[in-house]
């Protein structure tokens, strides 16, 4: 429960979590409801830190509250899974594409992994007796910006995002940014 503990600490009470029958791994996604703004809701999941890939995870994940957030809860389930199964971890900066958008909500099908920049510094580790937990949060993005990233560098991404104050990577229709 350390894990826990740790999330509610810095992202806030846990509102409710996600229903996902058909997993594979002793995983759920945990809902924060109107955080860290209104209308924006925060999914973490909870319990893949049990399984090593290359480190200890659980994922932060923030998009407007607006989208289905079975749909989103489902998704993260199985990225977890699929994580695991292939024994791959993430680092800052790595970007993960799939042949397929993330929900019928939105036509972005890649991942971009980051320090979790919205919410208190000290959310990103937490040293659990002999192990560090990382908490990484995953932005969705469009393939379009996945191909930049991996042609500028994650460093221009993120220069290009504080430096033109971006404020809505969690809205999952924005449009495509290119720097």
């Amino acid at each position: 429960m350390i894990v826990v503990e740790h999330l509610e600490k810095h992202l806030g009470t846990i509102s409710r979590g996600a229903d996902i029958i058909d997993k594979k791994y002793n995983i759920t996604i945990s809902i924060y409801d109107s955080i860290p703004f209104e209308d924006i809701r925060t999914y973490s999941t909870l319990g893949m830190s049990r399984y090593f890939v290359d480190y200890y995870y659980e994922f932060i994940f923030v998009c407007m509250a607006k989208y289905d957030g079975n749909e989103i809860a489902s998704f993260l389930t199985s990225f977890a899974e699929y994580l695991i199964d292939n024994k791959k971890g993430v680092f800052r900066g790595d970007v993960l594409s799939f042949d397929f958008a993330m929900t019928s909500e939105t036509k972005m099908n890649s991942l971009y992994f980051t320090l979790p920049f919205y919410f208190d510094d000290n959310l990103s580790q937490l040293q659990v007796e002999d192990k560090a937990v990382i908490f990484p949060l995953i932005i969705p993005i469009y393939q379009e910006e996945t191909e930049l990233i991996r042609k500028k560098g994650w460093s221009a991404f993120e220069n290009f995002l504080e430096e033109n104050e971006i404020n809505d990577l969690w809205d999952l229709k924005r449009d495509k940014y290119s720097w």
